[in-house]
């Protein structure tokens, strides 16, 4: 069934920035590659007794189905749920990234910038403030040693977050994009803010009433962050 609605993606700086920050959580430098990788690698902590989905086994040694931490009846942690069965799904363009665990303090970022799109209506990575979604983690206390930002939106009753996130995910494999994002090895974290917002207009378009949604994705050790090279997408690290 075709949908006669919108639908509209935004990433950071050509589709996504990465966020370097040092301990004490200032940004060193802000890049539009993974970056630097560290050393040692992932603590694969999946002992979990809950479980959100049964994705069997990839091979990478990850629960990907497993509890991620947050109300499984939400939309939102729907969203963290298809993400990691999307990270599950992909185990070599992700180069066996981590599950995806709910960081409550992300999701609360995530959620402002989506209403704050709506409210002061706008479409972006950076406010009408001047701030990045960096600015933003840094202003709520997150300190993160990586981080990343997707949003999109789509008419309310055509679209949902599942089909958001299909547009993502059918952008170009191994590209600094969206998909890159959801697949992204370094991040170990994910906050997704879904807004219903009733009358959204933007540079004088009128969108009628749409789902905004945020995702935001970070990591908050540098241990989590790899050092061996990724040979499946060598550009991405």
């Amino acid at each position: 069934m075709t949908r006669p609605a919108l639908w509209k993606v935004g990433v950071l700086a050509a589709l996504m920035t990465i966020g370097w920050a040092s301990a004490c959580g200032d940004v060193d430098e802000e890049d539009d590659t993974l970056g630097t990788d560290l050393e040692s690698g992932f603590d694969d902590d999946d002992d979990d007794d809950a479980s959100a989905a049964d994705f069997g086994d990839n091979g990478c040694g990850y629960d990907y189905g497993a509890d991620p931490g947050c109300d499984l009846s939400t939309e939102a942690c729907q969203n963290v749920v298809r993400i990691n069965r999307d990270r599950f799904e992909n185990p070599e363009e992700s180069d066996c990234a981590p599950r995806l665990k709910w960081s409550a303090e992300l999701a609360a970022v995530a959620l402002a910038h989506s209403k704050d799109m709506c409210d002061r209506g706008f479409f972006d990575h950076k406010n009408p403030d001047n701030q990045t979604p960096f600015d933003r983690m840094e202003a709520s206390g997150i300190t993160y040693v990586a981080a990343g930002e997707n949003i999109a939106f789509g008419t309310l009753g055509a679209y949902d977050a599942d089909d958001l996130e299909d547009g993502f995910m059918a952008e170009p494999a191994c590209q600094v994009n969206h998909r890159s994002n959801i697949l992204g090895r370094d991040f170990t974290h994910v906050g997704v803010g879904i807004y219903e917002c009733s009358n959204y207009s933007v540079d004088g378009n009128n969108y009628g009433s749409v789902i905004i949604l945020t995702q935001d994705f970070a990591s908050f050790s540098y241990g989590d962050i790899r050092e061996d090279e990724h040979d499946y997408c060598p550009a991405l690290g």
